[in-house]
């Protein structure tokens, strides 16, 4: 029986050792995505940086506007990842100016903990705070992830227009019954896995001491709502809406912080504009950042 035990000892901490010793290799700060790349070749110069999920990726474009900007937005990034990244790079952005910063209909409620994306994020951007640090052994990537994650994902090699994302589908010529099918799932995945209530008192505490920060620095924040399309936008609980407009109205009462609305804009207003039910084509997000380029 003895020797059972230890036989069974030794195929379990042999490959738990090696898993460790590859996690901790992994951990190593390396560079494998082309949006930290382009982070890390341009901060010294970039005067406005752009944060958010896929639909700021998608959606605001940063070479149309006055300044040098870099959109640095992401599939599945919360808010709180973005603000890491920024003031643990803030010494290294002197010119930085201005950071837009969407506040969509998730944004409050949505931390990254019950979404796979995150780990991956906190891991690429090298940050030690947060999701990582709050669980010890997760901060191993060969724990947080195995060996499904792909490091050298090359679908952010689309991200090619200082870190746009261009899309050019139609979404007016998407069928009825396929519009009704994704507004169906994408309200499903949200309340699962993006909404998370109890979450909003903290986010909008880290926002507000975030934005006081770059008040201080002379660097302005530009708060952002991205557009969904009309019938999505109908589907879309209007207590949540509510709150987020108090949470927003009461950042621009504490900050100095400038709010543009792009769901209320009727120049955003058709179809056309997006891609699927969430996220802008390229002639949409030609639009909104026209309308962005005001504000700076």
């Amino acid at each position: 029986m003895i020797k059972f035990v230890l036989k069974i000892c030794q195929f379990t901490i042999v490959p738990a050792l090696v898993l460790l010793l590859l996690g901790i290799r992994q951990e190593q700060d390396r560079i494998v995505t082309l949006k930290r790349q382009l982070f890390e070749q341009h901060k010294a110069s970039t005067q406005c940086l752009i944060t958010g999920t896929s639909h700021a990726l998608n959606g605001i474009n940063p070479t149309l506007l006055p300044v040098k900007a870099l959109n640095i937005a992401e599939d599945g990034k919360a808010v709180e990842i973005d603000i890491e990244i920024i003031e643990k790079n803030l010494t290294q952005l002197p010119r930085l100016k201005y950071v837009i910063i969407p506040v969509d209909y998730f944004t409050f409620y949505f931390t990254g903990l019950h979404e796979g994306s995150a780990v991956k994020l906190y891991h690429h951007w090298h940050l030690k705070d947060g999701f990582i640090k709050s669980y010890s052994i997760k901060r191993y990537h060969a724990f947080t992830c195995g060996f499904l994650l792909n490091e050298y994902n090359t679908y952010d090699q689309h991200d090619t227009i200082m870190g746009y994302r261009a899309e050019f589908e139609d979404l007016s010529k998407a069928s009825a019954d396929y519009r009704l099918h994704k507004y169906q799932r994408k309200i499903i995945d949200w309340n699962s896995h993006w909404i998370d209530t109890g979450s909003a008192p903290k986010i909008y505490k880290r926002l507000v001491n975030f934005i006081s920060m770059l008040q201080k620095k002379q660097i302005q924040t530009i708060l952002v709502t991205m557009p969904v399309c009309k019938q999505f936008y109908a589907c879309l609980d209007t207590k949540l809406l509510n709150k987020n407009s108090q949470l927003i109205d009461s950042i621009l009462h504490n900050t100095n912080a400038k709010y543009i609305n792009l769901q209320n804009n009727h120049l955003l207003a058709a179809d056309s504009l997006f891609f699927d039910i969430d996220h802008l084509n390229d002639k949409g997000a030609t639009i909104a950042t026209t309308i962005i380029k005001d504000s700076l």
